[in-house]
Parts: structure tokens; sequence; C-alpha cells
């Protein structure tokens, strides 16, 4: 499912969106009843930001969104 991703450029700060693949990876799990798959975006091409040129995401790097405490 290609979808449209949001990411910041960890040099300017600039928000840009990336067109993305979504895809669903399931790593080995020890417990064979539980089944545990991790989202995750795969980029179309390599991305760089509007703003200041620095590369944002490559082709065929996985991305992952993870969770930031709040401060």
């Amino acid at each position: 499912m290609k979808i449209k991703l949001r990411m910041k450029c960890s040099n300017c700060g600039h928000w840009n969106r990336i067109e993305v693949e979504k895809v669903l990876f399931n790593p080995d799990n020890p417990e064979p009843k539980a089944q545990v798959f991790i989202p995750s975006y795969l980029p179309l091409r390599e991305e760089k930001c509007s703003k200041c040129g620095s590369v944002i995401a490559t082709e065929k790097e996985l991305i992952r969104i993870v969770r930031s405490e709040l401060k």
C-alpha cells in the first residue's frame, strides 16, 4: 500500500512528505502461538529535504516509527 509519510529533517527541522510503501515485518518469535507484526515503511526512491537538500530517506532502507517520550 503506497502512502505519503511526513518526516522531519534532522538538520533544519523542516517537515517533508515522502512517498513510501507500508510493509508489515514479522520477526522470529520464540513463542509459536504469538505472532507480532511490526509496521515499517519502505521509501520508493531517495528523498532529499526541500529546504536544505540533505538526504532524509534512501531507497530500500526500512523506516520504523517509534514513539518518543514527551519532555
